[in-house]
């Protein structure tokens, strides 16, 4: 039975003082098998999860010579051919953490930050490609008596896994573990949020007919990646809960032709028996969420459904259809009341066809019940046709085109104090950001800024915790 799981074999070698012994090694799907006869109980098996470690050693070249794995509380050696050992490298990349990150990348500059963790731009040594590394440091992990923080990290990683091999979903490559540190690498995205996207094209300027079909047809093609991306996530079974716009970062700069989803931080599996907390960020999130809370008698349990990432992209396609906030509002506990009550006015807005408009409030339906899935938008967005995008302009409409698309200035309501009665969410709020930097909270498009919360984890974030800055050839560990 173990060998039909076989997915990876090759000889390797174990050096003694003496007499080398030559071993058969099996990567099945969740262990490896090293045995000295094929017939034979495998000598050494370890398993392939985020409890165990691979250690490597590399040559001048950066080619592998060799890896080790622990056995009896002993660090054990196995050599063999260069190239075969980098496909065991590769097999295992993101299942089990492995130690060694500086043998097989250089560091550089950091590129995000947040409560208990920073991104960094490293480079393999060998290919050149750059990747970002999501270094989150062990003194925040071990700060906390319980596994809370370890086991979130490690749901986090098994959600990325299970997700691993969509093209609007961000991919995570390799896991390690240094001494301070665990590193989660991400293909890198050279482009920027579309909350940052979306705020930079407002100044565009072309000729009115010429600019809404550019318009509209980039929103067909950002939707439909959206609900794919979404739409994945949610067959397997995973919930993200906290779509935004900072949460979807372009693969190339200024191109839309293809975006990620991020940040699995605050994401579940629809199957796990999650505790009922307050989690995304005020504006994205979904009405049952705040109207929960609000019941004191909470008579019945509170169940994640995938209906509360639609109303996050709803909000989503609202902000780059309209060029403003779902929710208006200047201090944080109004726009929390109006985001509770779904509190907006349903207008038709005019650059773009009914159907896309159905789409729009479909997903931004009060009764999650009666909220689109992402089937559902998907197949009405597919059914249109490029004649149906564009809505005839009135011919009495003349609108400076300075102003059509101007983003009105607003006072960032993240810079404004408000006294939550639960004091967990206050902290939360003041405290807990996001994986990407919004680097536009003093502009009007920082409006809709808030940082993503959860009542649950509140507790979790502490200043003492933050990793400090060190030079660059210490970002990676040995």
């Amino acid at each position: 039975m173990e060998i039909e799981q076989v997915t990876f074999s090759c000889e390797v070698i174990r050096k003694h003082l003496i007499v080398n012994k030559h071993y058969y090694l099996q990567l099945l799907y969740n262990k490896i098998l090293i045995r000295e006869n094929l017939e034979h109980p495998a000598k050494y098996e370890i398993e392939l999860n985020l409890k165990g470690q691979i250690s490597w050693k590399i040559g001048d070249d950066h080619k592998i010579k060799e890896f080790g794995i622990k056995y009896n509380n002993k660090l054990k050696w196995f050599t063999g051919i260069s190239e075969q050992l980098h496909q065991l490298k590769q097999h295992i990349s993101n299942k089990i953490f492995m130690t060694g990150i500086s043998n097989f990348y250089s560091s550089h500059e950091q590129v995000g930050t947040g409560a208990s963790c920073k991104v960094i731009l490293i480079k393999d040594y060998t290919t050149h490609i750059c990747y970002a590394a999501k270094c989150v440091s062990k003194e925040y992990i071990r700060k906390k008596k319980t596994s809370d923080r370890f086991d979130r990290l490690v749901n986090e990683i098994e959600i990325l896994r299970t997700l691993n091999a969509h093209p609007n979903l961000i991919k995570l490559q390799e896991l390690y573990e240094g001494e301070n540190s665990y590193y989660l690498i991400f293909e890198y995205l050279e482009g920027e949020t579309l909350h940052k996207y979306i705020k930079n094209s407002g100044h565009l300027m072309t000729e009115p007919t010429v600019r809404s079909i550019l318009q509209v047809q980039e929103f067909s093609q950002i939707s439909q990646q959206l609900l794919l991306g979404i739409k994945m996530c949610h067959q397997q079974n995973i919930i993200h809960r906290d779509m935004k716009l900072e949460n979807v970062v372009l693969t190339k700069l200024n191109k839309t032709e293809n975006i990620k989803i991020i940040d699995f931080g605050l994401a579940i599996f629809n199957n796990s028996k999650q505790p009922f907390s307050i989690c995304g960020t005020p504006g994205y999130i979904a009405p049952e969420i705040l109207n929960y809370e609000d019941n004191k008698y909470k008579s019945e349990k509170f169940v994640y459904t995938p209906q509360i990432d639609m109303f996050g992209i709803g909000a989503m396609l609202y902000r780059i259809m309209t060029r403003e906030p779902l929710f208006n509002a200047d201090k944080t506990k109004e726009l929390l009341h109006k985001n509770q009550k779904c509190l907006f006015v349903k207008r038709t807005i005019s650059q773009y066809s009914n159907i896309l408009n159905q789409i729009l409030f479909g997903l931004l339906e009060f009764n999650p019940k009666k909220r689109f899935s992402a089937d559902q938008a998907l197949e009405l967005l597919q059914s249109q046709q490029i004649n149906q995008i564009i809505l005839k302009h009135e011919s009495n409409r003349n609108i400076n085109l300075t102003q059509e698309f101007q983003i009105p200035i607003f006072t960032d309501v993240i810079q404004i104090p408000y006294l939550f009665p639960n004091r967990k969410i206050k902290k939360e709020l003041g405290f807990v950001h996001s994986y990407h930097i919004n680097e536009d909270r003093i502009c009007g498009f920082g409006k809709s800024y808030l940082p993503s919360f959860s009542i649950r984890q509140s507790l979790d974030v502490d200043h003492d915790s933050l990793i400090e800055e060190t030079e660059r050839d210490q970002v990676l560990e040995l």
